[in-house]
């Protein structure tokens, strides 16, 4: 009877240690084995997932002086944020792309990383025309944006989810024409490049002139590719101005002081941010001494006062490039490391959400390399021309003008 009771208790006793297994999830004993393991596997957390970026630069064409080091520098900044654990625990993942200098590129690079890779925001362009085609879909999109480019336009009128890191060409203008007050120039000639960088800030400096007792005595452009500026500088020569101001990007504002030289023009130059780098002073050779322009601070990174407030910063990533790429680090540069930096501070804000970062960003009080930035929804720029300089280029070295 016994023998009888114990095999027909077997097949209860199993059963029920069956349904106890499966209700408790299978015990700790085997993880690796579990269903419910093997399901967690396959989906990971949200939280762990890396965090998309877009990075459109110019690294080929005309602008790739500017593209090329502000790379460079978000994949430094990159390499440090991932290593020190990401933003909120989350690692970035930057995609770059090259717009190759071209307004058309870049806007078909925008739509790829907005609509197909699905980032979060976007860095970029280099350049102003660039930039400007960018912010249109960007805009259109609700998509957040960082742009490398100086054109005012750009954030003014302030447009949702638009930002930029350079100063303006309206910063740029009262910085110079400080400038011109303090050495008694008040006749002035601008020569700009015709593409939308140089044509903005024409618009800049004929429009501030007056409020700094300047007028503008003769007013020439030229073709972003055009091999010689002679006939321009040559009628500038015929008139009575004290000073020439150049507005564009390299190679074209070298190509004017070799030429002004060779022709005797002997008044000064002075040009803008856009060509305040290694590039100009290369392609200029000796014909850049006396060149005066109007730039921030990392230009001179070795003459900044250490009570400065952007010292520290500079400090650290000027060591920190030259470590990377044993190359000194420019403006331009600076403008990459900052639209990192600032996106970082607004993702950090909005807690990763993409949809909080647009009203996240405006709220970002940040000490860059390239200034102060202090933004509001009134101002997506955030910065003042107080933190710009002037500069000589003597014995073919940027210096500070005190």
């Amino acid at each position: 009877m016994r023998k009888l009771i114990k095999k027909s208790l077997l097949p209860i006793m199993t059963a029920s240690l069956m349904l106890m297994t499966a209700c408790s999830g299978g015990g700790s004993g085997t993880p690796a084995a579990e269903p419910a393991s093997s399901n967690s596997n396959a989906e990971a957390p949200a939280a762990t997932d890396p965090i998309k970026i877009g990075a459109i630069f110019s690294l080929t064409g005309p602008n790739s002086p500017l593209g090329v080091p502000e790379k460079q520098a978000v994949e430094l900044l990159m390499k440090e944020i991932n290593a020190e654990g990401g933003v909120n625990g989350r690692p970035l993942e930057v995609i770059f792309e090259d717009d190759k200098s071209d307004n058309t590129e870049a806007v078909k690079a925008i739509k790829k990383l907005v609509s197909s890779d699905k980032v979060t925001a976007v860095l970029g362009s280099s350049g102003s025309g660039p930039s400007l085609g960018m912010a249109e879909y960007a805009s259109s999109q609700k998509a957040t944006m960082i742009s490398m480019a100086a054109a005012d336009q750009i954030t003014n009128p302030v447009r949702a989810g638009i930002f930029k890191t350079p100063h303006t060409d309206v910063h740029a203008t009262k910085r110079a024409y400080k400038f011109f007050q303090e050495k008694g120039w008040d006749k002035v000639a601008i020569l700009y490049d015709s593409n939308s960088y140089g044509s903005g800030f024409a618009v800049q400096l004929k429009k501030f002139a007056p409020d700094f007792g300047i007028t503008i005595v003769a007013e020439e452009k030229y073709g972003t590719q055009d091999p010689s500026m002679s006939s321009q500088l040559t009628k500038i020569k015929g008139t009575d101005a004290q000073a020439i101001f150049i507005a564009g990007t390299n190679p074209g504002p070298a190509t004017i002081v070799k030429e002004a030289k060779q022709l005797g023009v002997n008044i000064p130059i002075v040009s803008s941010h856009g060509s305040a780098n290694g590039k100009f002073l290369e392609l200029a050779g000796d014909s850049a001494n006396g060149v005066y322009m109007v730039a921030g601070k990392l230009l001179v990174a070795d003459q900044v006062d250490p009570s400065d407030s952007q010292a520290a910063i500079i400090k650290k990533f000027v060591e920190g490039y030259q470590a990377a790429y044993n190359a000194p680090a420019d403006g331009f540069a600076g403008y990459g490391y900052d639209g990192l930096n600032i996106l970082v501070e607004g993702l950090k804000l909005a807690d990763g959400d993409a949809a909080k970062l647009a009203d996240a960003l405006q709220q970002v009080n940040y000490v860059g390399v390239t200034g102060e930035f202090k933004f509001t929804a009134e101002d997506h720029n955030g910065l003042h021309e107080d933190s710009m300089i002037m500069v000589e280029v003597k014995d073919g070295k940027y210096e500070l003008v005190k």
